[in-house]
C-alpha cells in the first residue's frame, strides 16, 4: 500500500485524510500531520518518501506561520535533485478561499491538482491515479529514446500521429513532476489528443442520456480507444485519432461527414445497439454536423453554431482545441453560470444571437 502526507494546520480537518485515503492492497493510506518549524517539516516529508503529499491551503492573512506554497516549493526543489524520489503535490481548499489560490500564477506550477475539500472523497481515484501515474513514469524515466510514447501507452505504428513538437519535448524536462503537470494540464485536462467522454459522444453523434451508451464504451474499449496511459484511472480518457479511425473503418465514411442521426445509424447496424441520435439545441433536429461538446452545457455542439470562449492565457500548443460556447447556451446566458466568457471577436454574432436575428 501507497503512504501519503496530509499536512494541515487545523486538526479539526484532520478527517481529509481518511477521505483521501483508498484502502486494498494496491491502494493509498494518508496520515495526518499538522505542521511544525518549516524546514523541519520539509525534511520530515522527504525523509519519510511519501508518494504523495497533501496541503491545506488558507489565505496567508488567516495563517500567516503555515503557506503551503512555501512548502511545496522546497520539496519541488529537492525532487528536482532526487528524481526517483518525486511525488505529486496536491492542495486541499474550501470554495471561499479557491479564489486566492486560483490568483496566485506561481501556485499553480507547485502542484499537480487542487481539489474543493466537500468534493475530495469522489476524487480519491484521481489521487491514487496520480500516485500510480508517477510510479510508472519514475520506473520509466531511463528510457532513452521517446520516453513519451511509453508515457502514453503508445505503439511505434501510431506515435507519428501523436507526435507533435510539444509532446516530444516532454522527453526534454528534467524531472516526472514536470512532466505529470503538462500532461494534465494539456493533454488530460483539455480537448485534442485525447478526449472527454462528453466530447466523444458528440464526435459520434450519440444522446448522452440515450439507451445502451454504457454498451458503446464498452465496444470502445475493446477496440482499444480508450487511453490507457499514466493518470487513465483517475481521468477517463479516448484517443481522438484512434476514435476517428474506428468510425471511418466502421461507416466508410469520415465521422465529420454524416450528420448525428446518420452517424447513429450505422452504429446501431454495425454494432447491434439502439442508440438514439443526439438533437441539436440550437437548430432542434438530428440531421446536424456536431464537431464538439459544448463547453457550457456539454452537450453535442455544431462549429458554425457556437462561438469561442474568451481564454486569459494563450493557448500554447496546437493540438489544444479551443473552448466553444453553443448558440443556446448564449441564448439563455447559462454560459455565465460555467464560469465562462465569450471572446470579444464574437460580439457581433453575440448580439444578433440575443437581438434574435439568428432566428429569423
Amino acid at each position: 500500500m501507497y503512504q501519503g502526507i496530509f499536512i494541515d494546520d487545523q486538526k479539526t480537518d484532520k478527517h481529509f485524510a481518511e477521505r483521501m485515503s483508498t484502502p486494498g492492497k494496491n491502494g493509498l493510506k494518508i496520515k495526518f500531520q499538522q505542521p511544525g518549524e518549516l524546514m523541519s517539516l520539509a525534511n520530515h516529508i522527504v525523509e519519510t518518501q511519501p508518494a504523495l503529499v497533501a496541503l491545506n491551503y488558507h489565505q496567508p492573512i488567516q495563517h500567516p506561520a503555515y503557506q503551503a506554497e512555501t512548502l511545496a516549493q522546497f520539496l519541488r526543489s529537492y525532487t528536482s535533485e532526487h528524481l526517483d524520489k518525486d511525488f505529486p503535490i496536491v492542495l486541499l481548499s474550501n470554495e471561499n478561499e479557491i479564489n486566492g489560490f486560483l490568483n496566485n500564477v506561481t501556485a499553480h506550477d507547485l502542484f499537480d491538482c487542487h481539489f474543493i475539500t466537500k468534493e475530495i472523497a469522489d476524487n480519491r481515484p484521481k489521487i491514487l491515479s496520480l500516485v500510480k501515474g508517477y510510479q510508472r513514469m519514475i520506473k520509466k524515466w531511463t528510457k532513452k529514446s521517446e520516453r513519451w510514447a511509453t508515457f502514453f501507452g503508445l505503439n511505434k505504428a501510431e506515435r507519428v500521429v501523436v507526435a507533435y513538437q510539444a509532446i516530444r519535448e516532454l522527453d526534454r524536462l528534467k524531472a516526472p513532476h514536470q512532466v505529470a503537470q503538462a500532461i494534465l494540464r494539456y493533454v488530460i485536462g483539455r480537448q485534442g489528443i485525447l478526449l472527454d467522454k462528453d466530447n466523444v459522444l458528440a464526435r459520434l453523434g450519440v444522446a448522452k442520456k440515450g439507451r445502451e451508451v454504457d454498451s458503446l464504451f464498452e465496444v470502445l474499449k475493446k477496440a482499444k480507444v480508450s487511453y490507457t496511459g499514466v493518470f487513465s484511472e483517475g481521468w477517463s480518457r479516448w484517443w481522438e485519432h484512434r476514435l476517428e479511425d474506428w468510425g471511418k473503418q466502421l461507416c466508410e465514411e469520415a465521422l465529420g461527414n454524416l450528420t448525428a442521426k446518420e452517424r447513429v445509424v450505422c452504429l446501431n447496424k454495425r454494432l447491434g445497439l439502439k442508440l438514439s441520435p443526439a438533437k441539436s439545441r440550437w437548430q432542434e433536429h438530428t440531421d446536424v454536423l456536431f464537431a464538439f461538446a459544448c463547453d457550457s452545457c456539454h452537450q453535442p455542439t455544431e462549429q458554425q453554431f457556437s462561438v469561442i470562449a474568451y481564454e486569459p492565457d494563450s493557448i500554447p500548443h496546437s493540438f489544444i482545441q479551443r473552448r466553444h460556447i453553443c448558440w443556446k447556451c448564449v441564448e439563455t446566458g447559462e454560459f455565465v453560470e460555467s464560469g465562462l466568457t465569450i471572446d470579444d471577436g464574437e460580439r457581433f454574432i453575440v448580439e444578433m444571437i440575443l437581438n434574435g436575428e439568428m432566428r429569423d
